[in-house]
């Protein structure tokens, strides 16, 4: 039996409509955004209908685990309930495999980056170039 990790959520102040219609049990998917202008090693987590539900922390052993080591993730939705701010927030049960995580754009209008030469763990620039992304 594979090893199931917990990790909550953050950023979901802007997703409450999004975590009102998910639920405990739902599957969820890790989304690397290389041309986020806040963090262009961002994982968004989305629920099974594509719906943004928040990111991994930037603190997050599960952010060092894809980017540095190449891995791939599978989740569900753990549990979500009000927190002491009085808005929904969400934990997510992670299991290590091998799948491809997958790339898309922060922007909603515009292609996926291309993979750097070297794969996926090669996305790492300077904060200066993803300005210039973001441009």
């Amino acid at each position: 039996m594979d090893d199931v990790y917990f990790v909550r959520v953050v950023g979901v102040s802007n997703y409450q409509q999004a975590l009102s219609e998910s639920y405990a049990g739902q599957a969820v998917r890790f989304v690397h955004e290389p041309d986020n202008p806040h963090d262009e090693m961002a994982l968004r987590v989305e629920n099974s209908v594509g719906s943004t539900l928040g990111y991994i922390p930037r603190s997050s052993w599960l952010r060092a685990l894809i980017h540095e080591r190449g891995r791939g993730v599978s989740g569900v939705i753990s549990s979500i309930g009000m927190a002491r701010s009085c808005m929904l927030g969400v934990t997510i049960s992670v299991a290590i495999c091998d799948d491809e995580v997958i790339v898309a754009s922060y922007f909603p209008d515009r292609q996926a980056p291309e993979a750097p030469k070297g794969g996926f763990r090669y996305w790492v620039t300077s904060g200066e170039a993803t300005a210039q992304r973001a441009a």
